[in-house]
């Protein structure tokens, strides 16, 4: 299982979307000096008097980070290993999309015009798309080598 090369890159995915869960993607600050953090279960605020909802962003997260382990136990049902790998690119997609269109949300709400800083876990996630994208094409190929070898029999 660990010899091969897909199961190197679904442990970076795996470890990828797991730190990019635990940081804020970003921080901004308002015209009125107040310091609001996106992560990734929602808008928080440093100061005591905003209160904001919590969204469940990172529903996602969750998603495919186990059907990532999902990946890794199935090592010999290679059809499967693709298609989790194809959902867990498919929720990575989403929560991307999500997060890129609440950061846009949280800007225009909050009139964010000065520090608008970025964190690691916001290129994390998008390092985690070519990663398991890697994984399926190694998963892809390994199917094929197997099957020609199969053929030959």
């Amino acid at each position: 299982m660990i010899q091969r090369i897909q199961t190197v890159y679904i442990l970076l995915f795996f470890i990828c979307l797991f730190t990019a869960s635990l940081a804020p993607f970003a921080k901004f600050s308002s015209l009125e000096d107040n310091v609001y953090c996106l992560y990734a279960t929602g808008w928080v605020s440093e100061s005591s008097l905003d209160q904001f909802h919590k969204y469940p962003f990172y529903l996602s997260y969750l998603i495919s980070i186990s059907f990532a382990i999902l990946m890794l136990v199935n090592y010999k049902k290679r059809s499967k290993q693709l298609r989790y790998g194809k959902i867990c690119y498919l929720f990575v997609l989403l929560s991307l999309v999500i997060m890129f269109l609440e950061f846009n949300n949280g800007l225009s709400i909050f009139k964010i015009t000065k520090n608008i800083v970025y964190s690691y876990s916001m290129y994390l996630l998008v390092a985690s798309l070519p990663l398991i994208f890697l994984a399926n094409r190694a998963i892809k190929k390994d199917d094929q080598l197997v099957k020609s070898v199969d053929r030959l029999r």
